[in-house]
């Protein structure tokens, strides 16, 4: 039990992010379920390569690591958010505009990993 309860903060933490990112964004609407989904989407893909770099012995370096995610990312969400997030008259984002609503939740998780990183760096000084 001990071990599902990071994995289920993490997408619920993910979810709330991509809807923040659709409000920060032109105002989308984006359901809950929508969101979740991507976030699931996310987390097995994501996941998946950087178990496979692990069991490789870490043969990408980190920082090719973090822009392949980031553009797996957008493309995922280009895929999978244009037909369902819709700007405020209910238009449809488009491949375009799902792409940044994308990048936008990148930005938001990756402002979040360093906020904590530094107040973990603070705690352990």
């Amino acid at each position: 039990m001990s071990s599902i309860f990071p994995l289920l903060l993490s997408i619920a933490l993910y979810t709330s992010l991509v809807k923040l990112a659709a409000f920060l964004y032109k105002r989308a609407l984006l359901s809950w379920r929508d969101a979740c989904i991507f976030s699931l989407i996310l987390l097995m893909v994501l996941g998946a390569g950087t178990l496979l770099n692990r069991l490789s012995g870490n043969a990408i370096p980190l920082l090719v690591s973090i822009a392949a995610g980031m553009v797996i990312q957008v493309g995922i969400g280009a895929w999978y958010l244009a037909p369902r997030a819709r700007d405020a008259g209910g238009e449809l984002l488009g491949s375009k505009g799902a792409a940044m609503l994308s990048l936008i939740a990148y930005g938001l998780i990756a402002a979040l990993g360093l906020l904590a990183a530094m107040a973990m760096g603070a705690l352990v000084d």
